[in-house]
């Protein structure tokens, strides 16, 4: 196979489905000491007779400030505005119904964006340019740059998470998107090594020292470009100073990036290994675990206290803590080699809440807890807030070719704990060993920045600072303000003030970028009235603003008639789920899953896989996602009871996509006393008997131990539930209530 030979062939199963209207992305990046700059261009083409309506949710970093936003239809070129967003959302609607052709970009919580394309008429070509910025601090010596390029699927339910339907991200095995990008490393890099674990490149350097990477032929949006940079010599703590225009009363904002020097470490720590054994890390994910572990233990002395534990589903807890010895390393060394990815769902809330309640020892103080995981959930908020509020510091390594780095960076930064990440093809020992670094450095309390003056405002700093990490903090001065050294400052465990760090090096950053990224670190922390002023003034993307534009069409080329949504579905994370594997001789190629010769030609992952069958989640690429039908589901509780599954595992059920009177009646008969899982047997069963039903007596033998389990006047109150709310549905579709749905859920009426 040739570098830029296709993994998949692009087709439908329906012939008469628009074909797939994304045909690549090319990006070009720029990272000067720790501000990273990046230029996103992703080109969309209406092949097809009809006019669409295009969605597509993706993801960029976190930590990422939208800059700009453009978008060229047919090569006029528009520029974006960012207003408030029921304003944007307006002024969206208003230019679909008049026929032109409005672009909406919508920002989410965990660096996911969703594109609203209208009126993509026949033969269109369209191109969005999303320019953004984000610091980037050393960590542990070394600088990591990582691109996010698709959404994994995740465990939950994105709705309850805050997404509209037509936003939920679905993963297809038949996607096929390529990228292009380049990367310049600015002269303040100069000497610096660089190296791209997770794609085929080549570099170059020029007159100005500055050296550019670029990625081989081949690439595609399957997993996150990672490019490590480690500098020949020890970077020093610097201060980047910028005028602010839009400040009066702060018209000079200085970013302070301050490394703090190691510490002699502690002499034991209490470590609660907790690794996620769910159905979503089966293959190089579950791979990297292991290797994360076993450089865990190398890095353990008889002074330290350890536990292991394992999650998906339920929670097994592998070994107590205990005191570290030789014979207990040794006794652990095939319990790790053993470990597998066959614990069914991500219920890491539950399993965090597990560790946390193990006993710390009583030679120690406190407790750290290092979570090995992909992070794919949904839903983290009260996993966060239970964090926050336990007492341990939770440290984490993001596993996979697309971990969900926002859950991650939440957990650690709300408990005082660290995040790290590393796809195939990076060092997961290395990861674990400066986790281990971390762990044993000195807590210090009360950390703040001198200024060197008082500022008008500051950016609130980490709970926690490590030696060898970067903390980056903003703030703004006034005109007459003067600034000299500026100080990291901490008390240490007897009360005494010490001095971290201080800047050693001064430099101006033109441009807005710096004003820009310290007002978005200033929305995070500010009440809602002053993130919206703040996100208006800055033009900035937040959970208030959205950014919108509109091509004006001439009225004979305005579009008529209403049009067809067509939701762009994200390329399957590479490796993800055991799906095909990522070896370093594979490092950056398109990749065949294991498991594609065996799935349907319209397999498309709606949501994650962790403790179901691949066939339950068959549906066409290019149709909207409509509710699944009640035979669907209960062939989903079938199947899942003849693999042996357990019956409280069904309530992943939830996680499909559900008719919203199925979700309401479910919800009755749980408010009757049926708990969750048992309320789908009960939907199954109802549906195998009932008038027009499916009358499978293999079913019904299927589901019988399970009913048993259940109270008779109980079952028979929930069936008349499910027979009052859903008896008038057919059990193989939903007639005209899919085309209600979708309507509602893009905010407008049928025609």
């Amino acid at each position: 196979m040739s570098e830029d030979s296709p993994a998949f062939a692009l087709r439908c199963s329906d012939s008469s489905a628009p074909a797939p209207v994304l045909v690549g992305v090319q990006a070009h990046g720029r990272l000067d000491a720790v501000m990273f700059e990046l230029a996103l261009r992703q080109t969309y083409r209406n092949t097809s007779d009809r006019v669409l309506e295009v969605v597509y949710t993706f993801p960029l970093p976190v930590s990422a400030v939208l800059l700009g936003f453009a978008s060229e239809l047919n090569g006029q070129r528009q520029q974006g505005q960012i207003v408030a967003r029921r304003d944007a959302e307006r002024r969206y609607e208003q230019s679909l119904a008049q026929g032109d052709a409005p672009v909406m970009l919508e920002a989410h919580r965990d660096g996911l964006h969703t594109a609203n394309i209208g009126n993509l008429q026949p033969g269109d070509e369209l191109v969005l340019e999303c320019r953004y910025a984000q610091t980037i601090g050393f960590e542990q010596g070394r600088l990591r740059v990582s691109i996010p390029t698709t959404i994994a699927p995740r465990y939950g339910n994105a709705e309850q998470a805050g997404l509209q339907p037509q936003q939920v991200p679905h993963a297809s095995l038949h996607a096929d998107y390529p990228l292009a990008l380049t990367l310049t490393l600015g002269p303040a890099l100069a000497g610096a090594s660089a190296e791209c674990p997770t794609h085929r490149c080549t570099t170059r350097h020029d007159a100005s020292g500055a050296m550019h990477m670029e990625l081989r032929p081949g690439a595609r949006l399957d997993r996150d470009v990672v490019v490590i940079v480690t500098p020949r010599e020890p970077h020093p703590s610097l201060l980047l100073r910028a005028a602010d225009t839009l400040d009066p009363a702060a018209p000079q904002v200085m970013l302070a990036a301050l490394q703090p020097a190691a510490a002699p470490p502690r002499r034991g720590i209490a470590l609660k290994l907790l690794v996620d054994c769910s159905g979503s890390m089966n293959g190089d994910s579950i791979a990297s675990a292991r290797a994360a572990l076993r450089g865990v233990v190398a890095g353990l002395n008889e002074h330290d206290l350890l536990s292991l534990s394992r999650f998906g589903s339920v929670v097994d807890h592998v070994s107590a803590p205990a005191p570290v010895t030789a014979q207990s390393l040794r006794t652990l060394q095939p319990l790790i080699d053993g470990i597998q990815a066959d614990l069914g769902g991500t219920e890491m809330k539950r399993a965090l809440q597990a560790v946390l309640e193990l006993p710390r020892g009583a030679e120690h103080n406190s407790a750290d807890v290092l979570l090995i995981t992909d992070g794919e959930i949904w839903q983290a908020d009260a996993m966060v807030a239970a964090a926050r509020s336990s007492g341990h510091r939770i440290f984490a390594i993001g596993v996979g070719s697309a971990p969900a780095e926002g859950v991650l960076r939440a957990l650690a930064e709300a408990s005082g704990g660290a995040c790290e990440f590393a796809t195939p093809g990076e060092a997961l020992e290395a990861a674990a060993r400066r986790m281990l670094h971390r762990m044993r450095q000195p807590v210090y309390t009360n950390v703040r920045i001198d200024w060197g003056c008082t500022p008008a405002w500051a950016t609130n700093l980490p709970p926690s600072v490590f030696g060898g990490d970067t903390v980056i903090a903003c703030a703004g001065l006034g005109a007459a303000a003067l600034s000299g050294t500026v100080r990291l400052l901490a008390e240490d465990a007897r009360g005494h003030v010490i001095e971290l760090a201080r800047s050693q090096a001064d430099a101006p950053c033109p441009g807005d970028s710096l004003p820009r990224v310290a007002a978005a670190r200033r929305i995070a922390q500010g009440t809602a009235s002053d993130a919206l002023e703040l996100a208006l003034r800055y033009q900035l993307m937040s959970e208030q603003t959205n950014c919108i534009l509109a091509h004006q069409r001439d009225e004979a080329d305005k579009a008529t008639a209403p049009p067809e949504l067509h939701r762009v579905s994200s390329m399957l994370a590479a490796g993800w789920g055991g799906l095909g594997e990522i070896c370093a001789a594979q490092v950056g190629e398109p990749y065949r899953p294991a498991a594609a010769s065996a799935l349907a030609d319209d397999f498309i992952i709606g949501e994650s896989l962790d403790a179901f069958a691949v066939p339950m989640f068959s549906r066409n690429a290019a149709e909207p996602a409509q509710p699944h039908t009640l035979e669907e589901l209960a062939r989903c509780v079938q199947a899942h009871r003849a693999q042996g599954g357990r019956v409280q595992d069904l309530v992943q059920c939830e996680r499909l996509r559900l008719h919203a009177d199925l979700q309401r009646a479910r919800d009755e008969v749980v408010a009757l006393g049926v708990d969750r899982s048992h309320a789908w047997v009960l939907l199954a069963y109802w549906v195998n008997t009932r008038a027009n039903g499916l009358a499978d007596a293999a079913l019904a033998a299927q589901l019988q131990p399970w009913m048993d389990g259940i109270d008779p006047a109980l079952a028979a109150a929930a069936i008349r539930v499910y027979e009052q709310r859903l008896g008038g549905y057919p059990v193989d579709g939903w007639e005209s209530v899919r085309e209600r749905r979708l309507a509602q859920a893009m905010g407008r009426a049928m025609p």
